[in-house]
């Protein structure tokens, strides 16, 4: 399912655009598009337009700002909301071991638990939460975000593209 997912994803990236890849990525950091992988549809998209290295800088930039706007959403929400109005929607299911592990993160390194946890598959955005729960400053948060996430997007792309094109 989420191959065939996958696949209506980069077919409408591909007609659509940049436009349609922001709003992708922002429903990645909000969540909403949690489960489709940034490992399937960043490198996929680079390849189905085949981007040249200008090309592919823009798409990597459209895709962190995109993010980093939806992990926004995210602390945005949880500030405004608290920690119990989170875990409580129906629309977003954070199971609360991976809560608790987020905040666990944020408490013991702040700004560097959001570096860190944004490289790692399924707590990537989730430090957020208790970074607006507890109010923690906007700037160096965003900051720490938009670094870590062009870092990984970019390691994505280098080597799924880098292997798929050494492959053919």
């Amino acid at each position: 399912m989420l191959e065939t997912l996958a696949d209506v994803i980069l077919s409408v990236l591909r007609y659509v655009g940049l436009p349609a890849l922001f709003v992708f990525f922002i429903m990645k950091g909000a969540f909403i598009a949690k489960p489709i992988p940034t490992t399937v549809i960043l490198p996929g998209y680079v390849l189905v337009v085949s981007a040249d290295r200008i090309e592919t800088a823009t798409i990597i930039l459209v895709s962190t700002v995109g993010f980093v706007a939806g992990q926004l959403l995210v602390y945005y929400l949880a500030r405004r909301e608290g920690l119990s109005s989170m875990q409580s929607s129906s629309r977003i299911h954070i199971p609360s071991e991976r809560i608790d592990q987020a905040e666990r993160w944020f408490k013991r390194y702040g700004g560097l638990g959001v570096f860190v946890t944004n490289f790692v598959p399924y707590l990537r955005g989730l430090i957020f939460i208790p970074a607006g729960v507890t109010r923690y400053p906007v700037l160096p948060l965003a900051f720490f975000a938009f670094a870590s996430t062009l870092i990984y997007h970019t390691v994505i792309v280098a080597i799924a593209v880098g292997a798929v094109r050494a492959i053919l």
